[in-house]
């Protein structure tokens, strides 16, 4: 039997995986396992991530900008940060990529490897920070859009 969880619950699920895998300290000779353990967990973050911004995110867009027009600048600005988002997914892929085929063949040296490790939990880090903060631009964002004070004064 399998659940099938909404965009955004999928999307959180696999954020807090990722950054407790991360954030996870290296033993001592499983620096390799710690990779692969930051793998899995960010393995289906490109999928997650694409379909939240496809069925939540952008339909968030959608309505801001018909809601009120004079926030279409915000709305491009969101979308421009989708890319970057995409653009950081990527590097910290071919980081954590690297990472993990350095520690496969650095079996006992692994603290050769600990600058390489640190800058993969940074970008790790900083890529679910800002993912999460692109929800939040969203959502107040729209809240703006319905609630906001447009300045008509009544007579």
């Amino acid at each position: 039997m399998s659940i099938t969880l909404a965009p955004g619950e999928n999307l959180a699920a696999t954020l807090t995986k990722l950054e407790t895998a991360l954030l996870s300290p290296v033993v001592a000779g499983e620096l390799s396992t710690w990779a692969h353990t930051v793998q899995e967990a960010a393995a289906t973050l490109a999928v997650d991530l694409a379909s939240y911004l496809r069925t939540v995110l952008h339909v968030q867009y959608a309505e801001i900008a018909q809601t009120d027009p004079e926030m279409s600048s915000h709305v491009e600005k969101l979308i421009r940060s989708d890319q970057q988002l995409f653009e950081q997914l990527t590097h910290f892929h071919e980081e954590l990529h690297a990472l993990a085929e350095a520690a496969a063949h650095v079996k006992k040296n692994e603290g050769k490897l600990a600058e390489q490790r640190q800058r993969v939990e940074e970008t790790g880090i900083a890529l679910v920070l800002n993912i999460k903060k692109q929800q939040a631009a969203a959502t107040t964002w729209l809240a703006e859009a319905h609630f906001r004070d447009r300045g008509v004064a009544a007579d």
